[in-house]
This record gives C-alpha cells, structure tokens and sequence, in this order.
C-alpha cells in the first residue's frame, strides 16, 4: 500500500543550463561530421551521457563522496608510477618509464593535477572542522599526489596545477577577508609567477614545445578554411598531415624540419574544437563554462569544482584530454556534480520517472555493450594478426564482417593498415589503405600505399604517395628514397635481347585507378 501511494506521488525536477548545452554539443557532433559515425565507439559517448545523468539526478552527499573517489584513484597512479620507478611494474610506452595506467605520461599529469586540488580542499575543509587527524592524512595524500606529478614530468601537468592552486588560494583569501593588498596587485602577482613558470618550463624541452606550436599553425589554417561551421566531426585528424605536408612544401626553409613528425593529437583542445565545429562549436563550449562559473553557491564544495575544472581547462590548453577515455569521465563527472541556472522546473509522477529512467538506462547500456563488443573483438583480432604478422582465414572472415562498422574508427584503422598486407586479396587492400587514409593519414600509410602502387607497376600513382608522404615529415629518409625507383620506372620500357644487342621499347602506360586521397 506505502509502495503504491509512493509511485502516486510526484517528484520536483529541473533542467539546468548545463543540461540544454551539453545536448547541443552533441546534437553537434552528431550532425556536422566530416566522417562518418564509427559504431565501435559508440560505447564511449554513450558511457558519458549515463554517467553525467546518474551524478546529476545523485543526492548532494553522495556527490560528495565521488571527490573522495577522486582522491583514491590518484593514490592508485601514484602508487603504479613509483613501482614503474623502480622497475617494478612496466610502463605502458616504450620511450617514458612512468605513465601509471595510461598510456605515456601527459594524462597521468593531467589526473594528478585534478587530483591534487581535490586533496588540497580536504585539506582545507578538515581545517575548517578541526579535525586533526583528517587534516594530517590528507596532508600526507596531497604530499604524495604531489610526488607523482613531479614524477610525471608532465608540463602541462604542473601548469595546471599551479593555476589551479592559486585559483583556489584566491578563492580561500576572498572568503576568510584576509587579503591586505589590492586584489589588482595580487591578481597581477599571480599571472606573473603563472608566465615566469610557462616560460621556465618552455626551455626544459624546447623541441617539444616548438613541435606543439607548429601543429597549432597548421590548426589556425584549418580553422581560417572553415570559420564558422568547422571541418566537421573526425575532420581535424583527417586532414592535419595534408596541411602540414602543404606547410613544408611551401616554406622549404622552415625550422620546424627536424620536429616534424606523424601527428594524432592538436595538444590543445580549444583549438581541436573550433577546427571541427567553428565558431559555432567554441561559443555553445565557452558558454557551457561560463554557465558553471557565474552560478555561485556559498560552500566549499563549489569552490573545490571550480578549482578542478580550472586545472582540467588549463591541461586542455597544452594536451588532449578529450582524447583519452578516464580523463573524459573525469571531465564529465566534474560537470555533472557543478550547478548551473535552473531554466525550467517541473513535477512527474514517481511511477513516470522510474520508468522512463529505467528504459533509457537500459537502452543507453545495451547499445554500449553491443558497441564496445565490436571494438573489442576488432581490437583483439587485428592484435593478433599484427603479433603473428599473418592474417587466418578465420581472423579475415571476422574482419570482413567487422569492417563496415569499425571502419571509421581511427585506432582501429591505424593499426589494421599496419598489419601485413601480404596475405589479404588484392582486391581488399586498396580498400584498406584507401579508408585508412581519408580517415587518419600519415607517412607510414602513404609509404604503404606507395609500396602497393609499385607492386601493381603504377609508378605515377606510387611516386605521388612517396612524394606526399616526404611532405608530410622531410625529414624522414625513407619516402625520399624510394621515389628514385619509381621515377626511373615511371616510364616503362621493355628490354629484349636481339642478336646480341638490347633494345628498349617504351610500352603504353596502364590505366590508372582512382587516388586514394586529396594528397595522392
């Protein structure tokens, strides 16, 4: 009888502004692509949308308790960094020894920066209530989430947390009225010690730093092609190593030569937005934050979320972490648990509610384990032909099969074009290489496909691959050698041997196929 009385009942809920503009982000993304949706992974976006609903819909104290969940994980990549330390356990990149669970070591800063204001507001908020042994322990969490940054090497990592700290310090000088100088002045003091730091940390891997601006030209003149709108959804990722290949061939004397190298990532994700989705994309993104900002709330609570967001932008400014599947949880459970204007209340019968909940929550978790069994079976089936460096007739027949719907998934593709061609029909591996690239190009696939041209005697096609993929990194020895071969046999000639004398006879060229993209 309570249970029926109670599904009678009504339940008072809202629609915040986060809510409508995180909608529109989508609606985005969804629309304007310049690549088709990849179904394998689907799983993530749809991961993120359940799980920005179960914190918005959360009481306020179990809210809370995620910050706590926070502090555990970065405990958890403190203590997986210091076992890579000490050989212990390995690291998941060849050329760092320490990136904790991820895979190198700018993500692990990008956590551990959030992570640290996190412990530092325990901090605060212990002292607060005088509880001395709390405040003690997160002294000594904070210290050790501070050791993993450092050991991180992650500049972005330490930019961040240093920003955020003050952010938080100015925040904490406000509410106690103890600041004794002008806030101008103290506010000037802070952007001076953030610009002396950004500079100093500059010098420490300068080529590294210099590559990163490189890829941010080549971005701006992605953006400059496509203002308003962008190139659209997997657009940046593309088209960037064509742009980059247009760079060097028009300024041959760039000092950029040497640090050129196959890009995947933007290493700033404001500019990875306004190439995609223009103008339009940047102003509903900017107006997303300004909406959790301006909202004010007089706990510490707030305080510590917008510390936190803080540090996430300002790793988003020098890496990717949209890129990377915990950080994009972390980043959506930061937003769900923040408050913005309430633009419409409204009641629903209890009974309405759980219903409608529980259909679109099985509905969200059935399409995302279908998706993610497409990406993991993908996955592991390309794993296995790159390890035994051949392709069963079992692992081909699942691919075949696969392939329409990971085929616009740029991991996946990646990885697949770099498996041996040898044993695939030839009537596949044009296909192959052909999606591999309009999706994701680099100088390796274009190696590639230059090896396959010249295999099906087609210099001019091979030698325009070769070429483009010199472009891209000038640098790189190898497409520039392999253009002599097929220059010289560009023009075929036939060599017989008559009465002891040769003769060459130039034969009719054959007919060319299609190009595989815009840059071939």
């Amino acid at each position: 009888m309570y249970l029926i009385n109670s599904m009678k009942s009504y339940s008072i809920e809202n629609i915040r502004i986060q809510d409508i503009l995180l909608i529109s982000i989508c609606i985005l993304l969804f629309l304007n692509r310049a690549v088709p949706i990849d179904y394998s992974s689907i799983w993530r976006v749809t991961v993120l949308c359940l799980i920005y609903t179960c914190i918005r819909i959360m009481p306020k104290r179990q809210c809370y308790c995620l910050l706590y969940i926070v502090c555990i994980w970065g405990i958890t990549e403190v203590i997986i960094s210091t076992l890579q330390k000490v050989n212990y356990l390995e690291s998941n990149h060849h050329d760092f020894g320490i990136t904790g669970t991820f895979g190198n070591p700018g993500p692990l800063g990008g956590l551990l920066a959030v992570c640290w204001i996190v412990s530092i507001f325990f901090i605060y908020e212990n002292i607060q209530n005088k509880h001395r042994i709390l405040t003690l322990s997160f002294c000594m969490i904070a210290c050790f989430i501070l050791y993993g940054l450092l050991l991180s090497g992650s500049r972005a990592g330490w930019t961040a947390a240093l920003v955020g700290s003050m952010i938080f310090l100015w925040q904490w000088l406000k509410r106690k009225h103890t600041i004794k100088v002008k806030p101008t002045l103290l506010k000037s003091g802070f952007l001076l010690i953030i610009t002396v730091f950004i500079i100093s940390i500059y010098f420490i891997r300068r080529d590294s730093a210099d590559g990163r601006l490189l890829i941010w030209y080549n971005t701006i003149k992605m953006i400059e092609d496509y203002p308003l709108f962008g190139i659209g959804t997997g657009g940046w990722q593309a088209n960037y190593m064509l742009y980059q290949a247009e760079y060097f061939l028009q300024a041959t004397n760039s000092p950029y030569t040497l640090l050129a190298d196959n890009i995947f990532y933007t290493y700033n994700e404001f500019l990875y937005i306004t190439a995609e989705q223009g103008i339009v994309g940047l102003v509903v993104v900017s107006w997303l934050f300004y909406a959790l900002f301006s909202y004010k709330e007089k706990n510490n609570t707030d305080h510590c979320l917008k510390s936190a967001l803080t540090t996430f932008l300002v790793f988003s400014f020098f890496s990717y972490p949209g890129q990377v599947f915990p950080l994009e949880i972390l980043f959506i459970s930061i937003i769900g648990m923040m408050k913005s204007k309430t633009i419409k209340v409204f009641t629903i019968s209890i009974l309405a509610k759980y219903i409608v909940r529980s259909i679109a929550s099985i509905s969200i978790i059935c399409i995302s384990i279908w998706s993610y069994h497409i990406y993991h079976k993908t996955f592991t089936t390309i794993i296995r032909i790159v390890d035994k460096n051949k392709i069963s007739e079992e692992a081909h027949s699942q691919l075949s099969t696969l392939y329409p719907l990971f085929c616009y998934n740029p991991q996946l593709m990646y990885i697949y074009s770099k498996s041996s061609l040898e044993d695939y029909p030839l009537n596949t591996k044009p296909q192959i290489l052909q999606t591999a690239a309009r999706i994701a190009p680099n100088s390796e696939l274009y190696i590639k496909m230059g090896d396959f041209w010249k295999q099906k005697r087609d210099y001019a096609q091979a030698e325009a691959c070769y070429q483009t993929a010199a472009a891209m990194i000038p640098h790189h020895i190898i497409p520039s050698y392999k253009i002599i071969p097929a220059l010289y046999r560009q023009r075929k000639y036939k060599c017989s041997h008559r009465h002891g004398k040769l003769s060459f006879k130039t034969t009719d060229k054959e007919k060319r196929n299609k190009s595989f993209t815009n840059g071939s």
